[in-house]
């Protein structure tokens, strides 16, 4: 990840912190398609993995856990939609 990729990922994380609609809507849609792959190739269902990255964006927001996250987004991203996959296949609420 180039420098300047992690300058504008710490600039989308300090606008989603302070509750930036915009920056939620540019974070999504950088996000949610690598996300919906790696949910799918988890879950092998495709109405399964919308649901497990809807929840996991669903959540971030509503919780404004963006503290916790530190560039690059994708690793925590990618961390917590197998967390919430393996609970989604393993009977557990997410």
């Amino acid at each position: 990840m180039k420098e300047n990729d992690i300058e504008a990922e710490k600039i989308l994380l300090s606008r989603l912190k302070s509750k930036d609609i915009n920056a939620f809507k540019r974070f999504y849609k950088e996000y949610s398609d690598d996300l919906l792959i790696l949910a799918y190739s988890l879950l092998e269902s495709a109405t399964l993995a919308i649901r497990a990255v809807d929840e996991l964006f669903e959540r971030l927001w509503m919780d404004a856990k963006f503290d916790y996250i530190d560039p690059p987004i994708h690793r925590f991203l990618s961390a917590e939609l197998r967390k919430n996959c393996e609970n989604r296949r393993n009977g557990f609420p997410i």
